[in-house]
C-alpha cells in the first residue's frame, strides 16, 4: 500500500513540476504582450487627458476674455452716462484706452446708442463692445466662439 502512495505522490510531483514549467513559460511569453497593451492603454489615456486639459485651457481663455469685454462695456456705459456732453468719438476713444491686456490680441468694435449729444438727464445710453480674437489651433471637444460681445446700459446723469 505504501508503494502505491509513493507512486501517486511521485506522479503528483511530476505533474506539478510540468504545470509550473508551463506556467512560467506562458508568463514569459505573455509578459511582452501585457507590456505592449500597457503602452497602448497609456497612449489613449494621455491623449484623453490632454484633450481635457486643452479644452479647459481654451475655455478659461474665452471666459477671461468674456469677463474683460463685459467690464469694458460697463466702463464705457458709466463714462458715457457720467459725461452726457461727450460725443460718441470721445466715448469710443475712452473705451479704446481702457482696453485690458487680455484683449490686445484681437480686434474690438465699440458702438454707442444714442450717439447724439448732449443727452438729456435720465436718458439711457448703451455701449456695446464686440471682441473678435484668435482661438487655439488645437482641436478640442467643445468649439468656443471667436467673437464675444457685451452690452451695458446706464442712465445719463
Amino acid at each position: 500500500m505504501s508503494q502505491l502512495y509513493r507512486s501517486i505522490a511521485a506522479l503528483y510531483l511530476r505533474q506539478a513540476r510540468k504545470w509550473r514549467r508551463l506556467q512560467n513559460s506562458a508568463q514569459r511569453h505573455l509578459g511582452g504582450a501585457h507590456r505592449g497593451q500597457s503602452y497602448v492603454e497609456m497612449v489613449f489615456t494621455v491623449l484623453g487627458i490632454s484633450v481635457v486639459i486643452i479644452t479647459a485651457i481654451e475655455g478659461s481663455i474665452v471666459l477671461n476674455r468674456g469677463i474683460a469685454v463685459k467690464q469694458l462695456a460697463y466702463q464705457g456705459a458709466r463714462y458715457a452716462a457720467a459725461n452726457p456732453g461727450f460725443n460718441s468719438t470721445t466715448i469710443l476713444a475712452f473705451v479704446a484706452r481702457a482696453e485690458p491686456q487680455v484683449l490686445k490680441q484681437g480686434t474690438i468694435q465699440v458702438t454707442m446708442n444714442p450717439s447724439t449729444t448732449p443727452r438729456t438727464h435720465g436718458s439711457a445710453v448703451s455701449v456695446s463692445v464686440s471682441f473678435t480674437g484668435p482661438t487655439m489651433a488645437v482641436p478640442s471637444v467643445i468649439s468656443f466662439p471667436a467673437t464675444i460681445g457685451a452690452t451695458n446700459v446706464a442712465m445719463s446723469q
